[in-house]
């Protein structure tokens, strides 16, 4: 059967086939009758991107059905979450220590923060550090020269992700948990491993030089 573009690419960015998304995009659309999502079955790439910018929540309705009807439970609620904390819509906002998620010097940081509360609403595990000693090992989030790199982090992945699957699963996990949170991604990992990631208000400003 021949999917319209939108699908096709929802389908890739979930793991899921794309017949899971388009019975997700029918029970959407008679669930939720005030969300209009039936047009998004004829989205091209280009206007599934803009979507995924402008009206991520009801993509996360649907991600949250096709997950569902593809068997994987354990990830289905994980687009939402992840929406959630991309957009502070989250009921009870959790808090971050200091020295969780990055070094105790950075995390006031509002950018390195935001992206610490979306990837541990991914159920990645943080980093637990004193600034000298490793106490737990997890991802750790760090500010890139704000001089040159405004809006963007680093993100060094946890030693465990590797061996976890699923849509938080693998090192690339951290590029579809940030992606889907709105932030664009540099899809090649940088020396040393780590991921960039641009805070979505700065995707589209140029590098400084």
């Amino acid at each position: 059967m021949n999917y319209s573009q939108g699908i096709q690419v929802l389908s890739a960015q979930i793991g899921v086939d794309p017949s899971h998304v388009a019975r997700a995009l029918r029970v959407a659309s008679q669930t939720h009758a005030a969300i209009r999502v039936s047009h998004f079955s004829h989205l091209t790439d280009e206007q599934f991107k803009h979507l995924i910018g402008g009206d991520r929540y009801v993509v996360a309705i649907v991600a949250n059905y096709a997950m569902r009807f593809a068997g994987r439970i354990e990830d289905a609620q994980l687009p939402m979450d992840v929406y959630k904390a991309s957009t502070g819509a989250t009921a009870h906002r959790r808090i971050i220590r200091k020295g969780v998620g990055t070094l105790p010097e950075h995390h006031n940081h509002p950018h390195v923060q935001q992206a610490i509360s979306i990837l541990q609403a991914a159920d990645l595990p943080p980093i637990h550090t004193d600034g000298t000693h490793e106490l737990r090992p997890g991802f750790q989030v760090m500010p890139s020269g704000e001089d040159k790199l405004p809006g963007w982090v680093l993100i060094a992945p946890d030693p465990d992700a590797d061996d976890r699957g699923g849509f938080a699963g693998g090192r690339l996990g951290y590029l579809a948990v940030m992606r889907w949170a709105g932030w664009g991604v540099i899809t090649e990992p940088l020396p040393g491993g780590l991921w960039a990631a641009c805070h979505p208000d700065y995707r589209n400003t140029p590098f400084t030089s």
